[in-house]
């Protein structure tokens, strides 16, 4: 059972908490009164204690009885309080608790309101509860914190675990969104992937995609080490065989098309299409004959079940609304990337759209 405690700062070294009650009748009650204190002397001496006799008035308010002083006591006089079982036992549990919140809490940053929980454990509510939990976080408890909100209520964990997956995706979403319209490098985009490789979720074909190496040496001793040729990522298909596929990432404004008409309703191709397509011909046919036959490679991708036969090719380049001005540009390249059989062509605006499909959500404009 959790006791929730009312704490007031005193002073920079003391701390009032709330009257407990140790005994009750209609009449008469027996309080622990006590203190918390900062004692630099004595690191133990947290908790100082008082045990009140109240009576209640004819207002019903409880109020202390007339207290005697010990210096008016003559020869053979004594005052004795006896507690009986009960109280006695509470008055321990009192004390546990006590120690517990004095032992458990940085007096500067005392909270108003403590709860004790059962096992001795401090639990600080409101504002205090961020503070426990960053704490428990940095001192490297989050994995127990997670095992026991899993016993306690999976169901929520799961939910929770959902939830936050669909909000940095949704982030991840809103950052490429605005990063199509700005000039931003290879290098970024390669990375911006490379963080956010459920992007890639369905392939082409609805084949679902994962990563296996991100800048793989398709000719070298293994996947992260020195090759011939050098891509952007070596991903695989998904399933109970799977299989390698090579994905090349450019810009969202790589030129899909040439600045002039090459014949009448006929444009000539961007050069960084051309090339890319073939620069990732090229790094295709080398994986298949070199790269993934390497010891190293080979051995590494059966034990995943990943096999090599004629890998395909993903091609991220450009953006569509390039096309939108002439029916001769979205003829010319919806039939070269219709009518080529290795590698698939994707530009980021349709790249965008899929993901958007994968979170299920829509981007506000």
């Amino acid at each position: 059972m959790s006791i929730e405690y009312h704490i007031q700062k005193t002073s920079r070294q003391s701390a009032d908490v709330q009257d407990q009650v140790l005994s009750e009748t209609k009449t008469t009650r027996l309080v622990l009164r006590s203190m918390i204190l900062d004692n630099p002397k004595n690191i133990e001496a947290k908790i100082k204690i008082s045990l009140v006799h109240q009576r209640k008035s004819p207002n019903g308010l409880w109020e202390d009885a007339p207290s005697i002083s010990l210096a008016t006591l003559k020869a053979g006089e004594e005052i004795k309080l006896s507690l009986d079982s009960e109280a006695t036992l509470e008055l321990y549990r009192q004390l546990i608790n006590l120690f517990a919140l004095a032992n458990h809490s940085n007096f500067k940053d005392l909270s108003s309101h403590l709860v004790v929980a059962d096992e001795t454990e401090t639990i600080k509510t409101d504002s205090g509860l961020t503070k426990l939990i960053k704490d428990m976080l940095k001192n490297g408890y989050s994995k127990k914190i997670f095992e026991e909100l899993s016993k306690a209520d999976p169901e929520q964990v799961l939910n929770f675990s959902y939830s936050q997956i669909q909000m940095q995706r949704q982030i991840a979403l809103a950052e490429f969104k605005l990063s199509l319209n700005q000039q931003k490098s290879e290098s970024y985009w390669q990375n911006f992937f490379k963080n956010n490789t459920w992007i890639f979720g369905y392939g082409l074909r609805y084949q679902f995609l994962s990563m296996i190496q991100d800048l793989p040496h398709y000719g070298g001793e293994n996947i992260a080490g020195k090759g011939m040729e050098k891509g952007d990522f070596l991903a695989c298909t998904e399933g109970d065989i799977k299989f390698t596929v090579l994905v090349e990432i450019k810009r969202p404004d790589s030129p899909l098309l040439g600045k002039d008409l090459y014949r009448s309703n006929c444009w000539s191709l961007g050069e960084d299409l051309t090339g890319g397509v073939s620069q990732l011909q090229t790094n295709c046919r080398r994986w298949e004959i070199d790269g993934s036959k390497a010891e190293q490679n080979r051995e590494k991708l059966q034990k995943q079940h990943i096999n090599t036969v004629i890998p395909k090719g993903i091609l991220v380049i450009g953006n569509t609304c390039q096309l939108n001005d002439d029916l001769s540009k979205r003829n010319t390249f919806e039939l070269y990337r219709r009518n080529l059989i290795n590698p698939e062509i994707i530009t980021f605006d349709e790249l965008f759209e899929r993901a958007k499909f994968i979170v299920g959500t829509e981007i506000k404009q």
